[in-house]
């Protein structure tokens, strides 16, 4: 059973089971909660409940023909969307959607990995559901009746996405829902979300998952023996699909020396080698740098902690505790509250699309600067270039 590939969340399992055991299954469901806690993994379980033919007590077989072609996302009745560019094929859109069957954990979003072969970092082409495509990918097979199934369902990755238009026209599907049909809207944003859309659906929220959980299944697939694990668990802060994505790859290890390095070039203050260090960021694309200050971030708050509780404290970077111990001892006067502030805004613009080589030139003179001592010197939130 695809319930078994969601981690943790009872609560959400127990509601959706309980609205199957009633027959009060609404036709519009919102899920919504942090990236990687187990939204989709819940969406595939829920639908392939709601088309098992030997469902008991609740619990969808697992072995019927309907199970098994909802598991592998395969059922002419089940259909799952995402926004796209749009230049994106429909063989690439096919690749995404096997490979969410193969793990509902995968990223598989063409904002954070726009080319499945690893190549390029973010994109800068717009992604989102417009309206010909709503048009197109749900109001025409959401009209027909269930071709071999209960229902007709619909799985909405990143439905926060939708553009102003595409969002009026999905409504009018919420206001006059076709017979035997459910949708699943899925988003880690609900303050992006249209607040009419929002009235029409039942909302199930998902809570951040716990680092022993992430540790666990990280072990169970045999992505990290229990040592990485631990550290990938309490630096994904919650999502599984990050940490999945850092135990496969070398991002871990690179953007440690990454950060590392610019932490020491912005303390000496190289001109032309910071300037190398800041330009080789600068291109890697919005989401790998937003990685690289969400690990710089982690170090930071390692040093909060190794000041504060000292020598044994329970850092998340257990590996490097040598390295920034002896950080701490060489940087005595280090303002280590302003410097985590700094990159907190500085990840704040990123999301704003501040022009990167400009945010990272002035988070560099911060840093710097607050190493010697200056409780002032933080990036500031109008830097808007």
């Amino acid at each position: 059973m695809f319930w078994n590939r969601l981690i943790n969340q009872a609560r959400v399992r127990d509601a959706l089971k309980r609205a199957v055991d009633s027959e009060r299954v609404a036709h519009a469901w919102l899920f919504h909660g942090p990236d990687g806690s187990g939204k989709r993994a819940a969406a595939i379980a829920f639908a392939q409940m709601l088309q098992c033919t030997q469902r008991q007590d609740g619990q969808a077989c697992g072995e019927c023909l309907a199970c098994d072609k909802v598991a592998r996302l395969i059922h002419p009745d089940v259909h799952v969307l995402m926004p796209h560019t749009n230049d994106a094929t429909m063989d690439d859109l096919n690749a995404r959607v096997a490979l969410l069957a193969e793990s509902p954990y995968e990223i598989v979003d063409f904002q954070r990995r726009p080319s499945l072969d690893g190549s390029g970092g973010g994109t800068n082409k717009q992604v989102a559901y417009l309206v010909d495509r709503v048009q197109e990918d749900i109001r025409r097979p959401m009209g027909y009746r269930p071709a071999e199934g209960v229902y007709r369902i619909a799985i909405l990755l990143d439905a926060d996405l939708m553009r102003t238009e595409a969002a009026n026209a999905f409504l009018k599907m919420l206001e006059e829902p076709g017979p035997q049909t459910v949708f699943m809207l899925l988003t880690s944003r609900l303050d992006h979300m249209l607040p009419t859309i929002m009235s029409r659906c039942q909302q199930v929220r998902f809570d951040r998952l716990h680092a022993d959980d992430i540790a666990a299944g990280l072990v169970t697939e045999g992505l990290a023996d229990a040592d990485l694990a631990g550290v990938l668990a309490r630096m994904a802060d919650g999502s599984y699909s990050l940490a999945r994505s850092m135990a496969q790859s070398d991002d871990l290890r690179g953007s440690r020396e990454e950060v590392l390095d610019f932490l020491r070039q912005s303390y000496v203050g190289n001109g032309h080698v910071l300037l190398q260090k800041v330009d080789a960021m600068a291109n890697m694309g919005r989401e790998p740098l937003k990685f690289v200050l969400q690990v710089l971030l982690g170090m930071l708050r390692d040093l909060l902690l190794l000041s504060a509780a000292g020598p044994d404290a329970p850092i998340v970077n257990v590996d490097r505790r040598d390295v920034l111990r002896k950080f701490l001892e060489g940087l005595p006067d280090a303002r280590l509250e302003t410097m985590i502030e700094s990159v907190e805004r500085s990840m704040m613009l990123v999301e704003r699309n501040t022009n990167a080589r400009l945010l990272l030139s002035v988070l560099s003179m911060s840093l710097g600067k607050a190493m010697r001592g200056d409780r002032e010197a933080l990036v500031p939130l109008s830097l808007t270039a």
